[in-house]
């Protein structure tokens, strides 16, 4: 299930690497895959899984993920897992 996709992105600014339908940057559970939150698959991929995850349903709280994401998230966290955690430690509503 898709609840959050490109053309949600409040940015413009990511990179749109092609993946394969089953790499891990882009398909299972968030975990010690590496994560870019500069590319924009990896992005919109992590957003659909948390809000799967935590059982939200509105486009603007993958918002609120994506702009915490893309300004806030410190450069030493860049495991999904990781993200995952932050995320979950600093999003408010």
């Amino acid at each position: 299930m898709i609840l959050f996709s490109r053309r949600n992105l409040h940015y413009s600014d990511y990179k749109w690497t092609i993946y394969a339908a089953n790499d891990p940057h882009v398909n299972g559970k968030p975990d010690e895959t590496s994560f870019n939150k500069e590319e924009g698959n990896e992005v919109v991929y992590l957003i659909n899984k948390l809000m799967i995850l935590w059982d939200y349903r509105f486009a603007n709280t993958g918002n609120k993920m994506e702009k915490l994401i893309h300004d806030k998230l410190p450069a030493d966290i860049n495991h999904q897992q990781d993200v995952l955690v932050w995320v979950k430690e600093n999003l408010k509503f």
